[in-house]
């Protein structure tokens, strides 16, 4: 049996790419959160670069390995596995590279795969990104055009958030009731249940990052969000939303605010639901 060979690049890993991983590791905490859902027609996600910048990147997903490696290529650029994770790989662009237009990628993942968009601009760079793939949300309305049905929920969203209750509503067929939360879950959430539906006010932990689309998760599937919309006072900045009502109180649920580019903006867990009552 021949011995075997490591190249080159291998034990500049081991004397380099290590100390970087470490640096790495502590910056998650800081990096970006972006979601995923391959939904046709869905953007690349923008993985923000700049030359000779290694950029972590950490799926929820092993790497999809060949005997060359990794199914990504990067010509003009560097494509390094991690040592140890089986779901993340450094890209670090060269400046030839970094001083030309946007590229796209595609990593290869044992569950599929996903699309990227290396892009540089400056004042810009992940240095941590990490990939979060969730199943895309069904469609809301089956005979109601989608914007009517968001204009009433939105409606009536405004009518039962009254200060930090739930409104008495003058109807006969609804009224409202507060869904007490779970110790884990942050002390401004309020959640009201009327009827088929429940709503939810979320304080705003960062309301300088501009909220596009919400996902509402409970052990890893998707409870379909039909309305999400920011609502901000003098002094504070909420995130109203609407989903169905549950038959029983369920725990669990975990919310996800998210970016137009897919960045999670905030998370919120611990969060629960409760079924609706008539009067």
């Amino acid at each position: 049996m021949m011995p075997l060979h490591l190249p080159s690049w291998c034990m500049a890993i081991s004397l380099l790419v290590v100390p970087v991983t470490a640096t790495a590791q502590e910056e998650l905490g800081v990096g970006r959160e972006v979601v995923v859902t391959g939904a046709p027609g869905e953007r690349p996600t923008l993985v923000y670069g700049a030359a000779n910048i290694g950029v972590q990147l950490i799926f929820d997903a092993p790497l999809q390995r060949t005997d060359a490696g990794t199914a990504l290529h990067l010509p003009g650029g560097d494509i390094r596995l991690h040592p140890y994770l089986e779901s993340s790989l450094f890209v670090t662009p060269s400046r030839t590279l970094a001083n030309g237009p946007a590229v796209p990628l595609h990593v290869a993942l044992t569950d599929g795969g996903v699309s990227l968009l290396l892009a540089f601009q400056q004042g810009r760079i992940d240095h941590v990104l990490r990939i979060l793939q969730r199943p895309p949300a069904p469609d809301a309305g089956a005979n109601v055009p989608r914007a009517a049905f968001q204009q009433a929920l939105s409606g009536m969203a405004a009518a039962i958030f009254k200060d930090n209750a739930c409104a008495p509503l003058q109807s006969q067929l609804v009224r409202a009731e507060v869904v007490n939360q779970a110790k884990g879950a942050a002390p401004d959430v309020l959640v009201c249940a009327a009827g088929t539906l429940n709503y939810l006010r979320v304080p705003r932990k960062q309301p300088g990052c501009a909220v596009s689309s919400a996902r509402l998760l409970r052990e890893g599937k998707d409870v379909e969000v039909l309305l999400q919309e920011s609502v901000q006072s003098k002094k504070e900045s909420w995130q109203v939303l609407a989903v169905w009502s549950p038959s029983e109180r369920t725990e669990g649920f975990e919310l996800l605010l998210l970016a137009a580019d897919g960045t999670l903006c905030e998370k919120h867990p611990d969060l629960v639901l409760g079924p609706g009552d008539s009067p």
